[in-house]
């Protein structure tokens, strides 16, 4: 029964980290927020603006990949034992079960997320600047406990039995389409502020807790006991059901619009007293996605499950590899069960809202400058980063930045930033955590936050400053 639990263990976490990657928080470049030049930078601010307009290479206009997390790759993968032979999974038994559980926290996040620009454009009127976005935007995240690892790692050590009580293990994953439409404008010689209002359509939602899993576990009895929910928002999705009418999938059988919203970016650029000092503010994703009663979903685990002696999981290793995935996923809805409830009500799904707060200071008539970008997302398990740029413009057909973030640097990675105008091409690239340390395999060490966010646009007329 222990091989059992454990091989669920690992179905759940690498099925979660093949997801996360394939979907793949942070898919906009701060190390960008200081560029002058950089179609991106109205992102986390709409009063940022560069120096001419711009029209995007469709679909390559904005694509950014990111990922946040506080594990590290290495805390999973192992080197072998024999030179020649193959990695090792925190599950094989050669892999010590303290060395392993000793570099979980109590809480272990992952996060990413994919954002592209369909299509962006941007124009300026004299001195106001406007912008128009059509992007799609895709994310996953998933929270696993510390006691959660230490169940499928260690399944029952002792000869009495071992308990394990697993609280908030969570799933999530989504996709959406935005449309906006921004407008910056100089409101005094010393203030800039700008405005950005957004179209959200929702495609499709999911969100599936565990806030309480209890295990006990004896010789002759195993139960479990659980709590948790299991929620999905989108057009004509229905649930599938076993023969004892447990949830085991959602079928999205005709996917389209299922939620609308609406939200807001606000952001200012001041000039302060102080000759090259600037300060600006973004506030970025203030509004959600309502979701109709019709095209929601739910769901609820609440009760015990009981398996008597070493029979009651089913899945012993033999068989071909898809009939073990196909058991495993079977013993792991028996422990959860979830049961459909009839949906009330609709539900309002809130942006996780995101504060960037910076400061720069700028020498040798602006070549040269220096940032300090304090980021905060508020919300469920926010994220928050402090993050220091240098920044070189020897001509405006070229920017560089490089930067490095103080909270999830870990003083292993730098951030760089790329834009180029070559008359008729605006070409951006930039990584916030640029991974320097790798294993002979290329598996990053130490850290498995990074992100990249590439664009390609056709430059258009310039900025006209006011007569007089």
């Amino acid at each position: 029964m222990k091989t059992s639990f454990l091989k669920i263990g690992t179905f759940v976490l690498l099925g979660s980290l093949m997801l996360t990657s394939a979907k793949a928080q942070q898919a906009t470049s701060r190390t960008a927020y200081f560029m002058e030049n950089a179609t991106q930078s109205h992102q986390m601010n709409p009063a940022l603006s560069p120096y001419n307009g711009y029209v995007s290479i469709p679909m390559l206009g904005s694509l950014g990949l990111g990922l946040e997390s506080n594990m590290a790759f290495t805390h999973f993968i192992y080197p072998p034992l024999t030179e020649g032979g193959q990695l090792m999974t925190f599950m094989h038994p050669d892999v010590d079960a303290q060395r392993f559980l000793s570099k979980l926290r109590p809480n272990n996040y992952l996060r990413a997320g994919l954002q592209a620009n369909l299509l962006s454009f941007g124009f300026y009127t004299e001195e106001n600047f406007w912008t128009f976005d059509l992007a799609t935007k895709l994310g996953i995240g998933m929270n696993i406990p510390y006691e959660f690892f230490a169940f499928a790692k260690n399944g029952m050590t002792s000869g009495s039995g071992n308990e394990y009580h697993i609280r908030d293990l969570s799933v999530n994953a989504g996709a959406y389409v935005e449309a906006s439409a921004g407008h910056s404008r100089q409101l005094f010689d010393f203030l800039r502020v700008g405005m950005k209002l957004k179209g959200l359509i929702g495609i499709a939602q999911v969100k599936a807790n565990i806030s309480e899993m209890d295990i006990v576990m004896s010789p002759s009895r195993w139960s479990v006991q659980t709590r948790g929910s299991l929620e999905g928002y989108a057009r004509g999705a229905a649930f599938t059901n076993d023969s004892t009418g447990a949830v085991n999938g959602i079928d999205f059988k005709t996917p389209g619009i299922g939620g609308f919203g609406m939200a807001v970016d606000l952001g200012a650029v001041y000039n302060t007293p102080i000759e090259n000092l600037t300060a600006s503010l973004g506030i970025i994703d203030l509004g959600g996605i309502s979701w109709g009663k019709k095209n929601t979903l739910r769901a609820k685990s609440q009760g015990s499950v009981s398996f008597e002696g070493i029979d009651g999981i089913s899945t012993d290793g033999t068989g071909s590899a898809e009939e073990q995935l196909e058991n495993m996923k079977n013993d792991l809805m028996d422990m959860i069960a979830f049961k459909e409830e009839a949906a009330t009500r609709g539900h309002f799904q809130g942006l996780n809202p995101t504060f960037n707060l910076g400061v720069e200071y700028s020498v040798l008539d602006n070549k040269i400058s220096a940032g300090l970008l304090y980021s905060q997302r508020v919300g469920n398990r926010g994220f928050s980063e402090l993050m220091t740029a240098v920044n070189f413009r020897p001509i405006k057909q070229v920017h560089v930045s490089t930067s490095y973030s103080f909270i999830h640097g870990g003083f292993e990675t730098f951030g760089f930033a790329l834009n180029l105008v070559p008359y008729v091409m605006n070409i951006f690239l930039a990584c916030d955590y640029t991974i320097l340390k790798y294993t002979p395999q290329f598996i990053p060490l130490n850290t498995a936050t990074t992100n990249v966010q590439l664009g390609i646009s056709v430059p258009l007329g310039k900025k006209q400053p006011k007569e007089g």
